[in-house]
Parts: C-alpha cells; sequence; structure tokens
C-alpha cells in the first residue's frame, strides 16, 4: 500500500498527492453522501407513515400529510440538506485532512470581504432585474399580479438560496480552484472547476444545452472574481441575489426548480430569450447580461494585484497521507 501511495500515479515529482485524486475524492464523498443520507432519512420517514397510518402500502392509500411532505416540505428539506452537505465535505477535507485553514480557501473573515460581498449582491440583483425587466416589455414573460403575496414558506426557501450560495461556491470556486492553483495555468483552473458548475445542473429540470454553457460562462465570471481577488465573497453575494430574485421575487424557475415567489411570473412560449422551463439561465439575454457583468468585472479589479498562483499561503504541499511538517507547527501554535 505505501508503495502505491508513493507512485507517481498518485503523487507528483514534488511528492504531492495530484490535485485530481483529491477533487475525485472529495467529489466521491459529497455524491455518496448525498446519495445515502437522503435516502436512509425518506426511508424513515416513510416507515414513520406507515406506523402511523398515512401510508398504506398495501392499498396504496397516501393521507393529506403525504402528499403536504411530498409537496411542500421534502423538496425544501431535501434541498438544504444537499446544500449543507456540499459546504461541509470540501471544507472538512480542506481543514482535518489537508491540514489547512478555512480563510486559504477563499473564506477570509467577512470583515475583510464584505466589500466584494455586498458589490457581488448589487451586481447579481442588477443583472437579473435587468434580464426580467427587458422580458416583460418585450411580451416573452407575463405576470400574473403585481400585487405581492408572502408566505412562510418564502423563508424557508431564502435559507435554501443561501445555503446554495455558500455550498456550490465553496465546492466548484473555493476549494476545486485552490486544489488546482498548483497546476500553475490559471486558465485551467478557472476553466475546469466551470465545466463541473454547469455539468452539475444536468439532471435539472429543462436543462438545455445553452442552459448549461451560459451556467458555465457565469462559471467563469465567478472564477474571475476569485482569482482576482482571493476571496469568494462576491461570487456568494452575486449568487445569492441573482437566485433570490429570479425566484423568490420575480417567481420564475431558478435552473429548472419552481419556487413561490412573492409576484408570480409565466412564459407565454418558451424560447432562446426566455429559457423556458429551466429559467431565464437557459436564455439569450442572460448570456448578454454576462458579458456586461464580466466587462464590469474586469473594471472593477482593473488596479488588482493579487496573482492567485503565486499565492504562498495555499500552494505549499498538500500531504493528505503525512503531515506539512512546517504547516502543522504553524497550527500547534495557534
Amino acid at each position: 500500500m505505501k508503495k502505491l501511495l508513493s507512485s507517481p500515479i498518485i503523487k507528483n515529482k514534488k511528492g504531492q498527492v495530484r490535485s485530481g485524486w483529491i477533487i475525485l475524492s472529495v467529489m466521491t464523498v459529497f455524491y455518496a453522501a448525498n446519495s445515502l443520507i437522503p435516502y436512509l432519512i425518506i426511508e424513515v420517514l416513510r416507515y414513520t407513515l406507515i406506523l402511523t397510518g398515512d401510508i398504506n402500502p398495501v392499498t396504496g392509500y397516501y393521507s393529506a400529510t403525504v402528499d403536504w411532505l411530498n409537496d411542500t416540505v421534502l423538496p425544501v428539506a431535501l434541498q438544504i440538506l444537499m446544500e449543507i452537505i456540499m459546504i461541509v465535505v470540501p471544507l472538512i477535507a480542506w481543514r482535518f485532512v489537508m491540514k489547512r485553514r478555512i480563510k486559504e480557501v477563499g473564506l477570509p473573515s467577512i470583515e475583510s470581504g464584505y466589500r466584494e460581498g455586498v458589490v457581488g449582491m448589487l451586481l447579481g440583483f442588477i443583472c437579473c432585474t435587468l434580464v426580467f425587466v427587458v422580458l416583460v416589455l418585450t411580451g416573452q414573460a407575463t405576470v400574473e399580479s403585481w400585487k405581492p403575496e408572502f408566505s412562510p414558506l418564502h423563508f424557508w426557501w431564502l435559507l435554501t438560496l443561501l445555503l446554495v450560495a455558500f455550498g456550490e461556491e465553496i465546492m466548484n470556486r473555493a476549494f476545486l480552484m485552490s486544489v488546482l492553483r498548483r497546476v500553475g495555468n490559471i486558465y485551467f483552473v478557472a476553466l475546469v472547476p466551470s465545466i463541473v458548475f454547469g455539468f452539475i445542473h444536468l439532471s435539472n429540470p429543462g436543462v438545455t444545452v445553452l442552459s448549461v454553457l451560459n451556467i458555465i460562462l457565469i462559471g467563469i465570471e465567478f472564477s474571475y472574481m476569485f482569482i482576482k481577488s482571493g476571496n469568494i465573497w462576491m461570487c456568494i453575494g452575486y449568487h445569492l441575489t441573482w437566485n433570490t430574485f429570479q425566484g423568490i421575487v420575480y417567481g420564475m424557475p431558478v435552473s429548472g426548480l419552481n419556487i413561490p415567489g412573492i409576484i408570480t411570473t409565466n412564459f407565454p412560449s418558451n424560447n432562446f430569450l426566455n429559457g423556458g422551463e429551466f429559467g431565464i439561465e437557459g436564455g439569450l439575454l442572460t448570456t448578454a447580461v454576462n458579458v456586461l457583468g464580466f466587462l464590469f468585472i474586469v473594471f472593477y479589479y482593473r488596479n488588482s494585484k493579487y496573482d492567485f498562483i503565486s499565492d504562498t499561503t495555499v500552494t505549499e504541499s498538500y500531504h493528505l497521507f503525512r503531515p506539512n511538517s512546517k504547516h502543522h507547527e504553524e497550527m500547534e501554535k495557534e
């Protein structure tokens, strides 16, 4: 086993476990946990409902409680669970297996990253609203009623979308890019996580080639934010407000998920402008807005001197099977 772990297939010339194996291991644990844990929870819930008489497996009877759980509670609860797993798995790997501090994965204190977070939130709001307004004005989207309707479910979906922003950015930007930065090619570091970001949406309802390409483009934009700042707060802020206004405020599908909105927006016909069943992320308007957003980000970071590849706080050796002695000693002193 020791000989295998020291082979060139596993480790590079510097004795570091290759980035691909680190990423593969973390992604495998994530998908395994995301399959097993919800399955166990649903089976326990199902068994409990059988005991209470809400489910009769012989007659096929389902009570109103079961319908409520299936239609209202489980979609939100399982989404929250998935995002928590997406946050916890890479952070555990980074902190306890790779023995790195959390701030070194692109999550410094909010005090040092709040400005990027606020700018990201404003940018996400402006971009989403711009697409919404253009769709409504051109008749590609119609609002059922401009009178806002509020529900306690909006709070739970807001919590869900907050976790989505953290989970997807921690996994796809912070963790993947921080591991891949050892490759030394900034284009590779930006592109691979963006492609992964697009591909994880392949199973979403209404997915199209254009929707996946748009998400990859958004991923590249987010990668640029991280590369220029060294933190993912702007990515999280943009991700949060884009999804929140798209779903909770304007009542449009979010990556194929139907979220109850304060107002409800319908698409008279599914086309390449509104994105159809997948939502505006599958439309050409989002492509255009992303290009404009990217130009703004380039302007915003025009004076940035940060060197993502050469950041020595995260480019030291990742020894998964033996501690990095220098870094280990530093951690012991903290």
